[in-house]
């Protein structure tokens, strides 16, 4: 096999890889990146013709390899995260890897064992492309099928916040264990992240969180109407308790799918720790605004 051809055939197969890894985990990965990731993963197949090639192919070695490919590519924020698209990347290895022996067995390409060793000769790359269709079938169905289960139970929702000409979009997940209400109104608080909302604060506020002060006292910088929007509010977990900032925008657009519809009055209490390990929800939802929701026909 020619060099061109070893790098043609590792670059159809990482690129579909990384792009199963993508749809498992439901990230947004640009063509650029997505191409980048699998040129770089068919470099990797050249290293077998380097005096370092063991080392290299061992297991340890393709692991450390796989990662920096999955690093590269996706560019996840947190350690978490990147454990969790490695996972989904060796599923979709394997799982593409199982669907390739499956048509080599089903097929008539002859095995030989001698000497309690198993031998098949290489996959011919027409059985490649045929195992890449199938195994993006199966895993595109499933996915839209978890995809759809997942909408089913009516849970996430995408908001726009707006603030004055400002404005912000979050993903949103309705908590149904957020119990947090506001002492003195009695009014439902939803949670959310600093980062989701960053853009709609005034400025000492956003300086008081990236600085990891705390953010109560600024607000005895903020005066007139931006004051106004501005409260605390006690709170209480497992880990720890204190003082949360709350914040009231203007409105807020909730969309589910096709659907959409506008609210007011709603009130966010703001923590400068992220909601979820991969960032898939940034705001969560009391469980009474549901009955809001389905008073503006979201």
């Amino acid at each position: 096999m020619y060099i061109e051809d070893l790098l043609a055939l590792n670059f159809m197969m990482n690129t579909a890889l990384l792009y199963l890894t993508a749809r498992l985990t439901g990230r947004e990965l640009k063509m650029f990146r997505l191409a980048s990731g699998g040129f770089l993963a068919a470099l990797y197949s050249l290293v077998i013709f380097l005096p370092v090639a063991y080392f290299v192919f061992s297991w340890v070695g393709k692991v450390v390899a796989s990662v920096l490919i999955v690093a590269f590519t996706f560019r996840p924020g947190r350690i978490m995260e990147l454990l969790r698209l490695c996972g989904a990347f060796f599923l979709a290895s394997f799982f593409l890897a199982g669907t390739v022996f499956a048509l080599y067995f089903f097929g008539s390409t002859p095995a030989v064992v001698q000497g309690g060793v198993f031998y098949i000769t290489p996959p011919r790359p027409g059985m490649l492309f045929t195992g890449v269709l199938i195994a993006f079938i199966l895993m595109v169905g499933v996915w839209h099928f978890s995809e759809r289960q997942r909408r089913n139970k009516g849970l996430r929702y995408r908001l726009t916040l707006r603030s004055g000409n400002r404005r912000a979009t979050a993903r949103a997940l309705v908590d149904t264990g957020n119990q947090l209400r506001d002492p003195v109104s009695g009014r439902p608080l939803n949670v959310a992240s600093f980062r989701a909302i960053r853009d709609l604060l005034p400025q000492a506020l956003q300086e008081a969180y990236l600085a990891g002060e705390d953010p109560v006292c600024a607000l005895g910088e903020l005066s007139g109407d931006e004051a106004e929007r501005f409260g605390v509010v006690p709170f209480r977990s497992l880990e720890n308790s204190g003082m949360l900032v709350t914040f009231r925008p203007d409105a807020v657009t909730v969309e589910e799918g096709a659907t959409c519809g506008e609210l007011s009055g709603l009130a966010f209490a703001i923590t400068a720790k992220g909601l979820s390990l991969d960032n898939d929800a940034e705001i969560l939802l009391h469980p009474s605004v549901l009955e809001n929701i389905g008073g503006v026909g979201v």
